[in-house]
């Protein structure tokens, strides 16, 4: 399975319980970062470590300091087509085009596209608890990763740079209230774009 983000957490914070929930039961999980927007090696190493605890792997798209929405959209789309090629996923996990991050959003618009012929499911979360609060929707998926919980939070301390900006609690909180919602003691909740059954 492919999990896509914009920066290094994204995926820690919105979909790590999951994340590490899929590998624990033998998925082969790979994290791809599309940009790193400053302090590459420190955040490329977070990033690294944050895929460790979730025993999944990283890939980072740009080998340079870049952001999101510095590469044209074509081309993101064609990073994220080769990536996808590659991998032929089961299951692909990325930002809601309800997250009012502008990054996220565009990481939404490339990663829809570059699976245009890719049959898979797919999913999408919304990347920190302030965003959930103001989504429109609470979500049409609940992920119970009451198992996997510990795995998440330690993924995203993994972030150190980050942490001024994230508050780790608030993860757990937004977990056991969708956990309380769907009847589990932690859950991750996911808009269902697309899913065979």
């Amino acid at each position: 399975m492919l999990a896509i983000g914009a920066h290094p957490d994204d995926l820690e914070v919105g979909a790590g319980g999951l994340l590490a929930r899929l590998a624990a039961e033998g998925a082969n999980v790979t994290m791809v970062v599309v940009s790193i927007p400053s302090d590459r090696e420190q955040r490329h190493a977070e990033a690294i470590a944050g895929a460790r605890e979730l025993a999944a792997k990283v890939v980072v798209l740009n080998d340079a300091c870049t952001r999101v929405e510095d590469v044209a959209m074509h081309e993101l789309v064609r990073r994220l087509d080769s990536v996808i090629g590659d991998a032929r996923p089961d299951l692909v996990i990325t930002h809601s085009a309800n997250d009012l991050h502008w990054d996220h959003g565009l990481v939404h618009r490339a990663t829809v596209s570059a699976l245009r012929r890719t049959p898979c499911d797919l999913l999408a979360f919304l990347s920190s608890p302030e965003l959930n609060a103001q989504a429109r929707t609470i979500g049409t998926c609940f992920a119970d990763v009451s198992a996997h919980i510990e795995a998440k939070l330690r993924a995203i301390r993994c972030h150190r740079s980050q942490l001024a900006k994230l508050d780790v609690e608030s993860s757990r909180d937004l977990a056991r209230a969708m956990g309380r919602i769907s009847g589990v003691d932690y859950a991750e909740v996911y808009e269902v774009l697309r899913v065979r059954i």
